[in-house]
């Protein structure tokens, strides 16, 4: 009885920790969340469709810069909804649902939750110097 009983605590224990992570991997990521992971930090990834790698700097004060490895630049004010979607407004406006994986990368996803980019890594700060 007492093996039973230490591994159902075991199984339950693997489930909670495992299991239920990532249950919630694909969920979007709240305004709180995605606040605290992308404001004053660069995020680096990929756009999926191009293959091409890019960087990009979400300013503290709602400003973002972008280049890409083709050297594309781009330039624009983001703003988080309160749903938690990602606003861009550059070339043209973008609305972003930001979904974490379970690799501990994120995807930035189109509205019906199509991954549009990766963003593989985040670094605190402006560390490559995109200006704004």
């Amino acid at each position: 009885m007492k093996n039973t009983t230490n591994t159902f605590i075991t199984g339950l224990f693997v489930f909670l920790i495992f299991g239920a992570g990532l249950a919630f991997a694909d969920e979007p990521l709240g305004k709180e969340a995605l606040e605290t992971l992308i404001k004053g930090n660069t995020v680096e990834g990929i756009k999926l469709n191009w293959k091409t790698t890019y960087k990009m700097y979400f300013d503290p004060n709602g400003r973002f810069t972008r280049i890409d490895s083709l050297n594309n630049k781009e330039k624009g004010a983001w703003s988080i909804d309160k749903k938690g979607i990602l606003l861009m407004s550059g070339r043209k406006d973008n609305y972003r649902i930001v979904k974490k994986r379970s690799d501990g990368g994120y995807d930035l996803c189109d509205k019906t939750g199509k991954p549009l980019l990766t963003m593989d890594k985040v670094v605190p700060g402006n560390p490559y110097n995109l200006g704004l």
